[in-house]
C-alpha cells in the first residue's frame, strides 16, 4: 500500500510521521519497479529510445 494512503488512514498530517514507521524492503522495491515497467510497456508499446 502506498505510504500516502497509510498516512491518511492513520490520520497523520505530515507524511514524515508515517515514514518513521515505514520499512522499505528490496523485495518491495523490486515488485514496485516491475509493476511500473509493465505499465509503461502497456502504455508505450514498442517505442524505441535513442541511444538504447
Amino acid at each position: 500500500m502506498p505510504i500516502e494512503r497509510v498516512s491518511r488512514i492513520l490520520g497523520h498530517t505530515n507524511i514524515e510521521t508515517t515514514q518513521i514507521y515505514a520499512k522499505i524492503t528490496v523485495e518491495k522495491l523490486d515488485n514496485d519497479l516491475t509493476m511500473l515497467g509493465d505499465k509503461l510497456s502497456k502504455s508505450f508499446g514498442n517505442i524505441k529510445v535513442a541511444g538504447i
